[in-house]
């Protein structure tokens, strides 16, 4: 087992949360919170902790009608309230091979939960491949334990027994929070219409791509040879006569998928974060420093 670092990243949910639980957010409740939603009469709050002297003396004293006798005003504050932070993970054939690993997967589990739990959110886990993963899942949680417990789950998990990407729909249908950030994990090497469907399944939360881009056709010769490629998903492997041109043609491919990708993540109003390698702590907080509030 690797040492974890205890990287994290600052995040807010870019909506006001309805919510009793406290937490970190901006809520909509009223309650213990330090943002400012107005005075009451004490009558209505009972609460003489909050009782503001000074503006209760201005309102009697800017009151036309004297005979309402003296109110008593207090202070009411917004509740901050808390939220869910999910991690749908791909654990697919293609995420475990070049570039794109278990291991990177694995700490982004452990720095999502760390960042979550550590300013009062729950952390919840699903992980998929052909079918929703049940042994690389997590119920939404505080546990302190989690992070560490969330990233060897991921690399211990069991190879991916069949080909294929379809217990991702599944796996979004495990999300029930009310309030969640959804972080959706993948190299995303898959029909682009299975991923509208669970984006449009998840429509009502704030969803994350966090995408991973192979360099497989980086790794091709140069000059024109026989080479053996393996298939990621179905792991038949096969011979080919390799030219220039046809390395030119497997680059287009890849860029055209990444162009329809980029455009379904435009159609469901979502801003996908592309990545090579690690996930940081600083790359997140740039990222939602950046994510616009609705």
């Amino acid at each position: 087992m690797s040492e974890q670092k205890l990287d994290e990243f600052q995040y807010r949910y870019p909506n006001n949360v309805f919510g009793h639980v406290p937490g970190a957010h901006v809520g909509t409740s009223l309650g213990t919170g330090d943002r400012f939603a107005g005075f009451a009469d004490l009558f209505d709050y009972p609460d003489p902790r909050r009782l503001d002297i000074r503006a209760s003396m201005r309102s009697n004293m800017g009151d036309a009608v004297a005979s309402t006798g003296d109110r008593w005003l207090v202070r009411r504050y917004q509740q901050r309230s808390s939220i869910t932070l999910w991690l749908l993970s791909d654990l697919s054939r293609s995420m475990a091979i070049s570039n794109v690993n278990h291991d990177h997967l694995a700490n982004l589990a452990h720095l999502i939960a760390h960042s979550a739990i550590g300013l009062g959110d729950r952390f919840a886990m699903a992980g998929f491949d052909a079918e929703w993963r049940q042994d690389a899942s997590i119920m939404p949680t505080r546990q302190r334990s989690m992070p560490l417990l969330a990233a060897n789950m991921i690399r211990d998990a069991a190879p991916a027994t069949a080909p294929g990407v379809e217990g991702m729909i599944h796996a979004a249908n495990m999300i029930t929070s009310q309030h969640a950030l959804v972080f959706l994990a993948s190299d995303f090497c898959f029909d682009i219409e299975l991923l509208e469907k669970t984006l449009r399944k998840l429509g009502h939360y704030t969803v994350i791509p966090i995408v991973w881009k192979h360099d497989d056709v980086n790794h091709f010769p140069s000059h024109a040879g026989w080479i053996e490629v393996r298939d990621s998903e179905t792991g038949q492997r096969r011979s080919v006569w390799m030219r220039p041109s046809m390395k030119k043609q497997w680059q287009q491919s890849m860029n055209d998928h990444f162009e329809q990708l980029t455009a379904c993540f435009t159609r469901n109003r979502v801003q996908p974060l592309f990545t090579n390698g690690e996930v940081t702590g600083d790359q997140l907080t740039r990222y939602f420093s950046g994510l616009k509030r609705a």
